[in-house]
């Protein structure tokens, strides 16, 4: 960006706002506003923010530009300055789309800075110090706030100028076209944006599609690990496109052998549903996770996901151990040949082989990693070779994640302490590395969280109708009933949208329908009640399953066991002591397989990017290379380690005395499942 160009003033976001304060009394402002900041703030405060509307003193928040922003822009709640990266303003400078995110942007931070408001000046003004309202609002109230204007924002075309640029003598308007800004508001700032939060100490940022930290530095997935893409050379959309092959392999986990119904067999909806219909249902996701990738129609072909691209669970994809303790009643192969056959105890790939001291099978996992960086190597820096190589940094990742090798490093460092979570056998370190098996109840860990966003969206906001448009919920509902034995339940849903589409074309009925909505709220309220109810009950139900797992298998060192649970022994989550550890782990060989690649994509070939990645499945007895970074973090994460070393969860669950813990509501949700 120009040096002159140093300086940016705005008012977009506080007039779009005082203009839609004007047309409300009150009470209607509170109802329009409680979605976005919150219930636990009294309609005082709301009131509060309407007088200062009205009366012109709202104080407008600074906006500076520098790399002091915390991603691409932040709102800084001790200064209540909104800090923007001088790569948004060169962005908005020459693009239309960088026009949008800017706008975008200054609608996200301006919610941050009301929600600041709110909480700190107009909440402690209340009555005698009987007010306690929390110092945040939940989750991500600045993409709730922006979303708000795809539906309170004017509805003729044109063009909208969102800041002023300065510097000496130039001074540039930054415009954008109202309806392309309303397009990339849904695509941005949609339930994915709106439930999760990015916070750095004071600062609150917009996330931009950069991943889930919000625990800062504490907190880590495989997009927000792969982001280190960037340290070997990758540019933004790379990683993302790489990322979307990673993705694939995790929702590759729905096509389960309990859920998925055979081609040939009579439809039984919910209980199974055909592998066509559950891949086009990740298709949705996928077009709701990636849409910068699939910005035009040649792009969105790329990224169409097909059975064959996302194909079905496989241990073998994932390192998962593929024992199942409730082993299936038919082999599920003959539901679909796509699936593995089942494994039983005595298989050679569940033994441990006593020169590597780890598990066989997890060479099985090596070797499709491997298949898929060569297929990557040769296909080159195309869709297809970075989907491929994303499915293999998934193993990658997934070994550090999913196994006990930060376990086994710390207890190398004579943490002897640690839960090792797997008994010792005779092999050359006689604790050897192992993974969790996988079973069905951890596709409810993993994925009944996204899949509850999707289709029990609570509507928080008032949504406007326009014609063809359909909500996620209910293209997922048109995509699920192709499953349903009687064809009319699909027929009589789109029936129904089509009367809706028709209406929606009559002058004055969305204004209709937002007066409706705003009197009716206590009926919205209790609809909504309902769908958070379930989807809460979802969330529930996956976030108990360690437990639940781990009171009916046990500590497998306890009982001589070397098959953990994929739940009982995976560090996906920041609630796992050991979850920075095994994220930094992956970071550094993400790192070093992402720069052999990019090398050999631009045609240096010293670095082969399979040996390299092939070099970290070892025992961490036979690799030094993290015994530096393991030494490091255990001397800042004692009381990690202490966590990590805990037995007393295990004499808790198996105590007699304890109380039963009830599984039924979690088998009948499981079983929605299959």
């Amino acid at each position: 960006m120009s040096a002159l160009l140093d300086r940016l003033t705005t008012t977009f976001a506080l007039d779009q706002l005082t203009e839609t304060a004007a047309s409300l009394s009150p009470q209607a402002f509170h109802l329009l506003l409680a979605p976005v900041f919150g219930d636990d703030l009294p309609e005082a405060c709301y009131q509060c923010l309407h007088d200062a509307l009205g009366e012109g003193t709202l104080a407008n928040p600074v906006h500076q530009i520098g790399t002091q922003a915390k991603g691409r822009a932040s709102y800084d709640n001790a200064t209540r300055i909104i800090h923007l990266h001088p790569d948004v303003i060169e962005a908005a400078r020459r693009q239309p789309s960088g026009a949008c995110e800017l706008a975008i942007i200054l609608l996200h931070e301006f919610g941050h800075h009301l929600d600041c408001l709110l909480r700190q000046e107009y909440a402690p003004r209340l009555t005698a110090g009987s007010i306690h309202v929390a110092q945040d609002a939940r989750l991500e109230e600045g993409a709730r706030f922006a979303y708000l204007f795809c539906e309170i924002g004017p509805r003729e075309p044109g063009k909208l100028t969102v800041a002023h640029l300065h510097g000496g003598d130039a001074d540039i308007h930054i415009q954008v076209d109202q309806q392309a800004l309303q397009h990339y508001i849904r695509l941005s700032q949609g339930h994915g944006a709106q439930h999760r939060e990015n916070r750095y100490a004071s600062h609150e940022g917009f996330s931009a599609g950069q991943g889930n930290e919000a625990h800062g530095y504490e907190s880590w997935g495989h997009g927000s690990i792969e982001e280190d893409l960037k340290y070997a050379g990758f540019d933004e959309k790379q990683r993302k496109a790489i990322y979307f092959g990673n993705w694939l392999r995790d929702y590759s986990q729905l096509l389960d052998p309990k859920l998925v119904r055979a081609a040939d067999a009579p439809k039984d909806f919910p209980a199974k549903i055909s592998r066509a219909v559950l891949t086009q249902l990740v298709d949705l996701l996928a077009l709701r996770a990636f849409p910068s990738l699939q910005s035009t129609p040649q792009e969105r072909s790329h990224y169409v996901v097909t059975p064959d691209m996302l194909g079905v669970y496989r241990p073998s994809e994932h390192i998962d151990n593929p024992f199942n303790p409730w082993p299936p009643t038919v082999d599920p192969r003959t539901i679909d040949e796509a699936f593995e056959a089942p494994i039983a105890e005595d298989h050679a790939l569940l033994q441990v082989d006593p020169d590597t001291s780890m598990k066989r099978y997890i060479f099985t996992s090596v070797d499709y990693m491997s298949n898929c960086l060569r297929d990557a190597m040769a296909a080159g820096p195309t869709p297809k070779g970075m989907r491929l190589f994303g499915a293999a940094l998934h193993v990658l990742e997934d070994y550090f994640a999913h196994s006990n090798y930060a376990e086994l490093s710390l207890r190398k460092q004579k943490h002897d302490r640690v839960l090792p979570w797997t008994a010792k056998v005779d092999c050359r370190h006689d604790w050897p590395v192992v993974t969790g098996m996988f079973a069905g109840s951890d596709v409810i860990a993993s994925l009944a969280e996204p899949m509850a966003n999707l289709l029990f969206k609570p509507s928080g906001s008032f949504e406007s109708i326009t014609p063809g448009q359909r909500a996620n919920s209910e293209v997922a509902l048109l995509i699920l009933l192709q499953d349903h034995p009687d064809p009319k339940w699909q027929q009589y849903l789109q029936t129904s949208l089509e009367v809706r589409d028709t209406l929606a074309d009559l002058p004055g009925f969305n204004g209709l329908r937002l007066v409706s909505w705003l009197i009716s709220s206590p009926i919205r309220g209790a609809q909504d009640l309902l769908k958070l109810g379930y989807k809460t009950l979802l969330n529930l139900i996956g976030n108990s399953v360690d437990d639940l797992q781990t009171l009916r298998l046990g500590n497998p060192e306890l009982c001589g066991s070397t098959n953990p649970t994929h739940s009982q022994l995976a560090k996906d989550h920041d609630v796992h002591p050991l979850h920075t550890l095994a994220a930094l782990m992956a970071r550094v060989a993400v790192r070093e397989v992402g720069k052999a690649m990019y090398h050999h994509w631009h045609g240096t070939r010293l670095l082969d990017p399979v040996k390299i990645a092939r070099s970290y499945f070892t025992h961490p007895f036979d690799s030094e290379w993290q015994d530096e970074l393991v030494s490091h973090w255990a001397s800042e994460h004692r009381e990690m380690i202490e966590q990590a070393g805990n037995v007393s969860i295990f004499a808790t669950l198996h105590d007699h005395a304890h109380q039963e813990v009830d599984t039924s509501v979690w088998d009948r949700v499981r079983g929605l499942f299959g």
